[in-house]
């Protein structure tokens, strides 16, 4: 955990002083370089060979990419009121908390902080990403088959119809070992504009490492004897590897919330959030997208039991295939005044499928030691995702009720196998009221 602060800090600096730099290659470009199946530029039996199954293996990857950020960068944000809620009693000329419950973490709650108040809070998670769309990504990732393009000279662009046996040749690309990896902080505050008014802001920062192995192995079925990694030495199988962190801001949230209504320890809520693409997409630590979602909340109280809910849909303002419907809801139990327990469902859909697009170079060779691009190919694909967690912890208040400070640790379980996904992803808080 120290560790991690120490990395998140040293990073800021470094990235707020590199803005003439040379940017690093990418997460997302290192996965596609190392998945690439690039061949020798040297002759064999008089036929210059390069980049055959570059086109194949890059569009594969490149929309298992596309496909992989959004997921990766979808942080679960806690509410913008954790901790206490107040409300400013005029006869007494003090505050009075607003609900004898602790309430929900990350489930937005309906009740507000109170006018004039003001909260902090720091929330850590990590996320270790071990399956996608059900599978394993480690040793269970496996690309067989990968088709030859057939280009073999600027006189015969591809396909070439001199050397039609090359088509039954392929390529297949296996993960030995894949990591992906996300330590994020996020601070968070929150003020009271009025009694039913509040607006918060929150700044993640994240963490991103990534590690991929893989074995590429190349099928010469056409029984041509052409194909190789390296010709001198007639290499069909190698291994790649890439490893690399990344630190940056995440995508910063802009929250505000106003309280409608609440009488009988019945409250309702509605808000706005708006979500600023600052994290970078390419390193899996931002959507690339400007979203702003509406939402309601509600929740009721009986005796110990506090039940919530809220919902919305997000509307993303660069690509409407990625809106989708945020719901999360469930129960806290008050065990004693500064203990409580929780389990909530977070979830969100997909309102429509996601069309995918990757545009992707072919190749020509030239002379037997280099390439010049083609006119580029497009390779598509449509996805939709479903995503449900089950979130159980407790929230406490160490030092009493009279002081407004509130700690948490809770648990992230998956309840479905869409997207990218981890097996548990555990998060601890504190917030504090002023």
């Amino acid at each position: 955990m120290k560790r991690t602060i120490v990395m998140i800090l040293l990073g800021t600096i470094f990235n707020l002083g590199q803005t003439g730099a040379v940017a690093a290659k990418s997460l997302s470009k290192g996965l596609v370089d190392t998945t690439s199946i690039r061949l020798d530029v040297n002759p064999v039996n008089g036929i210059p060979h390069q980049a055959h199954f570059t086109s194949a293996s890059v569009a594969t990857f490149g929309l298992l990419v596309k496909q992989l950020a959004p997921s990766a960068a979808d942080f679960p944000a806690i509410s913008t009121v954790p901790g206490f809620t107040f409300q400013y009693n005029p006869q007494l000329q003090v505050f009075e908390r607003s609900s004898s419950s602790l309430g929900p973490v990350y489930v937005e709650r309906p009740q507000t902080l109170g006018m004039g108040k003001f909260a902090l809070g720091v929330s850590y998670l990590s996320v270790s990403f071990d399956e996608f769309n059900g599978k394993s990504l480690d040793r269970n990732v496996k690309f067989r088959g990968l088709g030859h393009n057939d280009c073999c000279n600027a006189a015969n662009p591809p396909p070439s119809p001199g050397f039609p046996a090359f088509e039954r040749d392929t390529a297949d690309l296996f993960f030995e070992d894949f990591e992906l990896r996300s330590h994020v902080v996020s601070f968070s505050g929150t003020y009271g504009i009025t009694d039913n008014w509040d607006v918060n802001v929150l700044v993640p920062m994240v963490v991103t490492s990534m590690f991929l192995e893989t074995r590429q192995r190349l099928n010469n079925e056409s029984g041509t004897n052409t194909h190789f990694f390296d010709v001198a030495t007639q290499q069909r199988e190698r291994f790649t590897r890439f490893d690399d962190d990344k630190v940056g801001v995440g995508d910063i949230q802009l929250r505000t919330k106003y309280h409608l209504y609440g009488m009988g320890g019945f409250n309702i809520a509605s808000g706005l959030t708006l979500r600023v693409p600052s994290g970078d997409e390419d390193n899996f630590q931002g959507l690339g997208d400007s979203t702003l979602t509406p939402f309601f909340s509600l929740a009721q109280e009986y005796g110990r039991f506090d039940f919530h809910a809220s919902s919305g849909v997000e509307f993303n303002f660069d690509d409407s295939d990625r809106s989708r419907v945020r719901y999360a809801g469930g129960v806290t139990l008050t065990l004693i005044e500064q203990l409580a327990v929780l389990a909530d469902v977070v979830g969100s859909s997909g309102l429509k499928h996601d069309r995918l697009s990757q545009r992707v170079d072919e190749f020509v060779n030239v002379g037997g030691s280099s390439t010049i691009p083609a006119p580029p190919i497009t390779a598509h694909k449509s996805v939709r995702t479903d995503i449900v967690d089950l979130n159980v912890g407790f929230k406490a208040s160490p030092f009493g009720t009279q002081h407004s400070a509130v700690a948490f640790a809770t648990v992230f379980i998956p309840l479905n196998n869409d997207g990218l996904r981890a097996d548990f992803i555990p998060a601890v808080g504190v917030e504090v009221g002023f």
